[in-house]
């Protein structure tokens, strides 16, 4: 249940409709959230939802730091570090489900491939992938798809739809990869197969690059953190001795 001082927030913000929720800028801020909560797939949580939040750990964080410290600076810093929490929670969240999304790719192409060969037409095959894999984002994505199509949908706006939320580039191949080989007769089998062997390659390109990428990375926290503790272990006790 939500605290009495959040729900009293969540309800300032719900009901000021007009003057400062109008701003462009503001609905831009909005719009932006709302983005990141459509890659989380987590639409049972409201942008404004994550608004409140920010100003309420903002708030915690500065007053905790001005009691703490009795230090204004350090009460600012804690001010607009706690605002960006929020932001960092979510963009984690919503890269992370994307990285799921992408590992799991190939292998599920591979798999709708092998039932398309064997005859089963694609919402079939998509089937038997949910009734084998294991639950994860992508499972919920293909569970999603076929919801639409049992409910009436085409299978291009079911496609289409969800590339749309997701805004992947592997996806979004995937899905018009299937509308082209449907549109122009295309064996759907031969286009899966096609597909699984290019993200597959992608995947491991999309490896090579982080790993050329660590030393860049591992670069910061060594010039940060263990060089200083370096210099002090080796340099202390000699200065130490010097001042003696």
């Amino acid at each position: 249940r939500k605290s009495l001082p959040f729900q009293t927030l969540l309800a300032f913000f719900e009901n000021n409709s007009t003057g400062f929720l109008k701003r462009k800028w503001f609905e831009r801020y909005l719009g932006y959230i709302s983005k990141q909560l459509l890659r989380m797939s987590r639409t049972d949580i409201r942008p404004v939802q994550i608004l409140g939040y920010q100003i309420l750990i903002s708030v915690l964080a500065g007053v905790f730091f001005i009691f703490l410290s009795e230090n204004l600076e350090i009460s600012i810093i804690a001010f607009v570090l706690g605002a960006g929490l929020p932001l960092i929670w979510l963009q984690e969240k919503a890269s992370g489900r994307e990285k799921k999304i992408l590992r799991e790719l190939p292998n599920a192409l591979e798999i709708l491939s092998l039932c398309s060969e064997a005859g089963l037409s694609l919402e079939q095959a998509m089937d038997q992938y949910l009734k084998n894999a294991k639950a994860g984002p992508l499972h919920d994505e293909f569970f999603g798809i076929l919801e639409q199509t049992r409910s009436g949908s085409s299978r291009k706006n079911a496609l289409e739809s969800t590339s749309a939320r997701l805004d992947l580039t592997d996806f979004s191949l995937f899905t018009t990869s299937l509308i082209h080989a449907e549109r122009f007769g295309t064996g759907i089998s031969m286009t899966l197969r096609q597909l699984s062997l290019t993200m597959r390659d992608k995947q491991t390109q999309r490896a090579e690059k982080a790993v050329q990428e660590m030393p860049v990375k591992m670069l910061i926290p060594l010039i940060l953190f263990i060089m200083p503790v370096t210099f002090l272990i080796i340099f202390g006790p000699i200065l130490l001795q010097f001042f003696n």
